[in-house]
């Protein structure tokens, strides 16, 4: 048993190591500078509100959308209630009668899931660009604009903003912002490769021309049909754009029942959009996002499992040997301490694993500065408890919602939302 967790944890950190130095080298390779396109003449624009049973989130969001600072005649919004019990609808009617003159719809249909709603939207939009916005996300009232001015080429098919975690106040929901800051600083790297591979539900700008020509998004279900679309659009050639000077806010999960089902969503539906476009995987024609993109979101969940099985593992060991010895001994705790000694010595030290240790956190201090001074943000801007949390234990919580994942997959239980 010792040797196979042996061997699982040095693939773990062997795979870690790997995938960390590629994306060291590709930030120590610098970035070129983007090109921004000036609109003579402001586009028409289409902004899609999906949403179910959002009466808590839905001003706000409305209230972030209307507020852009886009002609008012250029704007397009269609707010989509996806089969909603409670008072979604009234409380959006409510804003939209404080701005008469906006060209803001509000349709109701049956429930048939998020990619439905977005469909329903994108099937009556005008406009020559569509947005998605989640109703739990804002905007910064330039935000469009800016986005726009990454459109330079016809095979852009959608640029998106950054993200960050919008008033953070748990210590789960402080540490997430840490995790989206450096999510965040990969996607620009990725960016760089031109392998991005989620076009996230936060007011991303698509270029209506390309969904309709692939299709449309996914309404079977898809548990992340933002993830489908980028890796249907990555199939078809188009390009994805990640922006650098918009940033949207979106609220996440306060407890950890709420974090452990978005993130049980979120894997399960990367597992399963991954494993239908596999022959996507290694090849060539699809540069950096099939070489390295696609295998590391495969390649995510395997090392969650085998990390969270070693800590499992490791932690237990110790508890049963002292079990056992206290049993050898009739629970004599006493004579088990007298005859307890210390045995360590330097040759015992796994130096090739403290190497390793020292490198990935090393990088990984280099990452956080670097990502954090991107975002405009201090290191320690919310409390050394989160950031200690954040660089220790909670990959580990991601742990657990992996093997929620697996046991899911293995008894084929399916959600919509």
């Amino acid at each position: 048993m010792n040797l196979v967790a042996t061997g699982l944890l040095w693939f773990a950190a062997v795979v870690s190591l790997y995938f960390a130095v590629f994306w060291f080298l590709v930030l120590l390779d610098g970035d070129r500078p983007a090109v921004r396109r000036k609109w003579k003449e402001w586009p028409l624009v289409t902004v899609a509100i999906p949403a179910w049973n959002e009466e808590q989130d839905i001003e706000g969001t409305l209230r972030s959308v209307l507020a852009l600072d886009y002609p008012a005649d250029r704007l397009e919004i269609i707010v989509v209630d996806d089969g909603s019990k409670d008072g979604t609808v009234v409380r959006a009617q409510g804003i939209v009668s404080g701005f008469p003159g906006r060209d803001v719809r509000i349709i109701s249909q049956e429930n048939g899931g998020k990619g439905s709603a977005l469909n329903t939207a994108l099937a009556r939009a005008k406009g020559e660009f569509f947005v998605t916005m989640d109703v739990d996300s804002f905007i910064q009232k330039d935000g469009l604009k800016r986005l726009l001015a990454y459109f330079v080429d016809r095979d852009i098919a959608a640029v998106m903003p950054l993200m960050a975690v919008h008033e953070p106040k748990s210590l789960l929901q402080k540490m997430q912002w840490t995790e989206y800051i450096v999510n965040m600083f990969y996607k620009t790297l990725m960016g760089r490769l031109d392998c991005l591979h989620v076009v996230p539900g936060p007011f991303p700008v698509y270029r209506t021309e390309a969904l309709r020509k692939v299709g449309m998004f996914d309404a079977d279900h898809n548990l992340t049909e933002d993830l489908e679309m980028a890796y249907r659009l990555q199939k078809n050639q188009y390009r994805l754009v990640q922006a650098t000077d918009v940033t949207a806010m979106t609220k996440s999960p306060f407890t950890f029942r709420e974090f452990y089902a978005q993130r049980n969503r979120w894997f399960k539906g990367a597992v399963q959009n991954t494993w239908s476009y596999r022959k996507l995987l290694f090849d060539k024609a699809y540069g950096d996002f099939g070489m390295i993109q696609l295998p590391t979101v495969l390649l995510a969940g395997v090392l969650s499992l085998i990390l969270f099985s070693q800590l499992v593992y490791y932690s237990a060991k110790p508890v049963l040997e002292v079990g056992y010895r206290l049993w050898f001994v009739d629970f004599d705790i006493w004579t088990l301490l007298r005859n307890f000694s210390l045995d360590l010595h330097a040759l015992d030290i796994d130096y090739m694993a403290v190497l390793l240790s020292v490198a990935m956190l090393g990088m990984s201090a280099v990452i956080l500065w670097r990502s954090h001074r991107m975002m405009s943000a201090r290191v320690s801007e919310q409390g050394w408890i989160s950031l200690v949390g954040f660089l220790f234990a909670y990959y580990l919580v991601l742990g657990v919602a992996w093997v929620g994942v697996f046991v899911d997959l293995v008894r084929g239980r399916r959600q919509k939302w």
